[in-house]
């Protein structure tokens, strides 16, 4: 069953000049209940562009976004922010924590808005620090952690009201490749233990590799996706394979760890 459903999206930017940009090219995504999926493409291929379409965060110029049966478009303003707010997780590259909160306040700061009593949030954030192994960690601040933990404390924030689904816009990019693992383990982790369904957009091969699905962009538009069978480095060896067959600029891709 989808949990979210794309319908040929297309996205128009237009400048002063009356130029028109498209970014996305009757686009159609779907992604099921339970499903770990990557996004892939070179530099202004389109993946940011979905991923704001698809998180609510912009609207298509035509087409359609269904999530778990609502058709995003016949929202209020009010209505998406709550529904984003409630039923959508956000993991970012440069981790958007507040430096003038203690690591365990971010993580409560989606409850907090939402006004849950204070017995239920600490029940509930140490319940998510401790399955990401930070619970040692919330009365810290953000500069006295390091990038993983506040990356995992950046996951724990975007889980702890229980979303539907978690969109995660280059979770590995300002981390090492130890950090990288343990947060692309911690992802799977959420996926396969607990049925999240989790959406990502990454120029990291590595980081791919832990999707069950890839879904690779060029100019818009669908170029292919391929999924993991049994084995990672096989799936992972793949994705170099398509990757080297889009083209783009060689920065697009990080640096390659087996």
């Amino acid at each position: 069953m989808a949990i979210l459903q794309a319908n040929s999206i297309t996205k128009i930017y237009r400048s002063n000049l009356s130029i028109a940009h498209r970014a996305l090219d009757n686009f159609s995504l779907s992604i099921e209940k339970g499903e770990f999926v990557g996004v892939m493409g070179p530099s202004g291929s389109g993946k940011t562009t979905l991923l704001n379409i698809l998180a609510t965060i912009d609207t298509p110029t035509t087409g359609e976004v269904i999530i778990e049966g609502t058709n995003m478009a016949h929202l209020s303003k009010k209505e998406l922010a709550l529904f984003r707010r409630r039923q959508l997780g956000f993991v970012f590259q440069d981790f958007n924590l507040l430096d003038t909160l203690t690591i365990g306040e971010n993580i409560i700061l989606p409850l907090t808005l939402d006004k849950v009593p204070v017995k239920e949030m600490e029940q509930r954030l140490q319940s998510v620090a401790k399955a990401l192994g930070i619970d040692q960690i919330l009365d810290k601040r953000t500069y006295e952690v390091s990038g993983g933990q506040q990356q995992r404390a950046a996951i724990a924030r975007a889980i702890i009201h229980e979303p539907l689904l978690i969109f995660a816009d280059e979770p590995t990019g300002n981390l090492d490749s130890k950090s990288s693992k343990d947060v692309m383990d911690t992802l799977t982790s959420l996926n396969q233990q607990h049925g999240i369904s989790i959406m990502i957009v990454t120029h990291d091969p590595f980081a791919a590799s832990y999707c069950e699905r890839i879904v690779f962009i060029k100019d818009g538009k669908l170029f292919t996706e391929i999924r993991k069978g049994r084995n990672q480095q096989a799936f992972f060896q793949d994705i170099l394979d398509v990757l080297s067959l889009l083209g783009g600029n060689v920065n697009d891709i990080s640096t390659v760890r087996p």
